[in-house]
């Protein structure tokens, strides 16, 4: 579904029908279950859902990362500027990862290597996509450091990540990522392990980096805070399929979908302080192993009727930008 007020000129990512499965010994677990979206050049778009909701393998997918063997993507298209990404050899998908369309991983410690230098690091990738020699690649390592905030970035270029902080190397991610100014970034939890105050420096550069490059992001989170601080348009994700999107604006003011709904009623409000005890949704979230049928969210619905437990929704518009896959998404507006 295109966006209202958009062409196919404006759409630099455009996900269809995408399904993703892992292999078990004697089972497949269907992670991610028919997911379209798109994302618009320059735009900032949020993914959010609990964690297992299939956001990770969703940006995995899209930058074919899944572990060989053990995942698949068995269905879909996956077009960035048009082309299929899945038709892609690996050669030239090795060419626009890092390149045309870059990753922040959640956890730095274990994205970066630990035996080379944060500059080793940041320059092979500036070397690899640009051809750039030794001495001027270090330099564009030295030049994104200071990009991102890092003092004395002459020194800091020499050293490992184990001699950095947690919100360094964080930093040092970032760096990486925009390093050949990619027109896509995929931000995948970059705050996770990051304290609030260090989470919030973060944020805020990731947005300032955006608004002076110009790049899109696909900022994947659990957290809706962070959705509404950074984000232009979201879409909601359960159970390996989104149940809505549409813009921020429209998403905290109407929900259209009870997930989303439920979601929201679980945020901590802040004056309240630490006492306050959060509402739980009830049940439990469906096997993906097992087939599933009807609505994936109709067994802890409070608005869940026959139809639900029977047919699948698709994602239809309730009003222009907003959709939702609910049989009953008008009434859960007038709720």
């Amino acid at each position: 579904m295109l966006l209202q007020n958009s062409t196919a000129d404006d759409v630099l990512l455009d996900v269809r029908d995408l399904e993703t499965h892992f292999y078990g010994e004697d089972s497949v677990t269907r992670a991610l279950g028919g997911v379209s979206f798109q994302v618009k050049k320059g735009e900032t778009l949020g993914v959010v859902g609990e964690s297992g909701c299939g956001k990770s393998v969703m940006s995995l997918s899209i930058l074919r990362l899944l572990p060989k063997l053990a995942a698949e993507t068995v269905g879909g298209e996956i077009r960035f500027h048009g082309r299929d990404l899945l038709k892609l050899s690996e050669r030239e998908m090795r060419q626009i990862r890092g390149d045309r369309i870059a990753m922040i991983f959640q956890e730095p410690t274990t994205s970066l290597n630990p035996v080379y230098t944060v500059g080793h690091q940041i320059a092979e990738a500036v070397r690899i996509h640009t051809k750039a020699s030794r001495p001027d690649a270090m330099a564009k390592a030295q030049e994104m450091l200071r990009l991102v905030r890092i003092a004395d970035p002459e020194r800091r270029v020499n050293n490992y990540p184990h001699e950095m902080s947690g919100g360094m190397r964080q930093r040092a991610m970032i760096a990486m990522a925009l390093a050949c100014s990619p027109e896509l970034l995929i931000a995948d939890e970059p705050t996770t392990s990051l304290d609030v105050t260090m989470q919030a420096q973060i944020l805020r550069l990731i947005v300032d980096l955006k608004e002076r490059t110009g790049t899109a992001v696909m900022f994947i989170t659990h957290d809706l805070s962070v959705v509404a601080e950074t984000c232009q348009r979201v879409i909601v994700m359960y159970v390996g399929r989104i149940v809505e999107q549409a813009f921020v604006t429209d998403l905290f003011a109407r929900p259209a979908h009870p997930y989303t709904q439920a979601l929201m009623r679980s945020v901590p409000d802040p004056r309240h302080g630490r006492r306050q005890r959060l509402p739980e949704i009830p049940g439990m979230v469906p096997n993906l192993r097992e087939p599933l049928v009807g609505c994936s969210f109709a067994p802890r619905c409070p608005f869940a009727a026959g139809i639900c437990h029977e047919k699948t929704p698709a994602l239809c518009e309730v009003e222009p930008g907003h959709a939702a896959a609910c049989w009953r998404s008008e009434e859960v507006t007038g709720a």
